[in-house]
């Protein structure tokens, strides 16, 4: 079902919104999680992929770049490597555009000197790092998508001084300061670790709807971005702990929000009808806050939707983008 409003009335929070959402529709996708069984995605070619690193001004920022197009920089999300993202949803994006993944400071090769990153950074000292990565590689004409916590990042991005960003996609995140709903302590306490020894499904049971976790704890892994020669990434306590502070910083930043009411640049923003890590009332509130954004709120779908619909979400993207 599509329809040319969205009410106030999101994930079973209302919201004192005033006026409807702008652009916004609710829109149904047929599921098509593809479980690792298909070899036709850009991990499997061993010959034009190679993990790069550049150094930013806090330190090395490590990267992978294939495809071909206009570029789009991806920026994924809490205790998060580039292995979260789904291969066939960036297969997917690669067919028109060149992808750009890279992990966020102290994950990966991303990692750099013990301490060199401080002790006390948040989301705009994140957004220097993907801006250092963007201009070390001169890229123009630029689509950034952020997913989660990649989302703040990607909205503090878009508010620097800075001219080379043509669209904003934002996935499955929420706004600055008092707009957002930040997510509940239990979903905090699973996705930050606590999980115990069903870790595992617990997490795939807060990042999809109850009818997909089964498929979820099947397929995840195999639908993986596995890049040769990636290790396992494991996100190190005090990542953890430095990526949490950041978000709880985010969640009162109302300047930020004003910065962000000044942005004028297309803006798609995704959001799952179910997501029980970052409610879709925060897209609602993100589309208000972002003049002339595009909402689309997808039913039946989850935190982690582009696992659940790679393609079409990579095409939805892709004709936002255009040529």
């Amino acid at each position: 079902m599509k329809t040319s409003v969205l009410f106030c009335v999101c994930a079973s929070i209302v919201l004192s919104c005033g006026a409807p959402a702008a652009n916004a529709e609710q829109v149904s996708l047929r599921q098509s999680m593809v479980c690792g069984k298909q070899s036709a995605r850009p991990d499997r070619n061993a010959a034009a992929l190679k993990e790069n690193v550049v150094e930013g001004r806090n330190g090395p920022i490590a990267y992978y770049r294939f495809g071909r197009g206009t570029p789009v920089v991806l920026i994924t999300g809490y205790r998060a490597s580039i292995a979260e993202w789904n291969a066939y949803f960036l297969g997917e994006l690669a067919r028109h555009h060149e992808v750009i993944v890279f992990d966020n400071r102290g994950v990966g090769r991303s990692a750099g000197v013990a301490g060199r990153y401080g002790v006390n950074y948040g989301i705009p000292d994140m957004a220097d790092d993907a801006a250092d990565l963007i201009a070390a590689l001169d890229l123009r004409r630029l689509t950034i998508v952020g997913w989660s916590m990649g989302g703040m990042i990607a909205q503090q991005l878009v508010t620097m001084p800075d001219r080379r960003f043509d669209r904003l996609v934002l996935l499955s995140t929420a706004p600055p300061g008092a707009h957002a709903v930040p997510l509940a302590a239990e979903t905090d306490k699973v996705l930050s670790g606590g999980g115990g020894p069903d870790a595992f499904a617990n997490v795939m049971g807060v990042l999809f709807p109850s009818n997909a976790t089964s498929d979820a704890v099947r397929c995840f892994v195999g639908d993986m971005f596995a890049p040769p020669g990636y290790e396992e990434t494991r996100i190190p306590d005090d990542v953890t702990a430095q990526q949490h502070r950041a978000m709880e910083r985010w969640f009162a930043d109302d300047e930020a929000a004003t910065a962000l009411r000044r942005v004028r640049l297309p803006t798609l923003i995704i959001a799952g009808a179910d997501d029980e890590v970052l409610a879709d009332a925060n897209a609602v509130a993100l589309n208000r806050l972002i003049a002339g954004s595009r909402l689309r709120i997808v039913d039946d779908a989850g935190h982690a939707l582009m696992f659940q619909y790679p393609r079409q979400l990579g095409r939805m993207i892709d004709a936002f983008i255009g040529p």
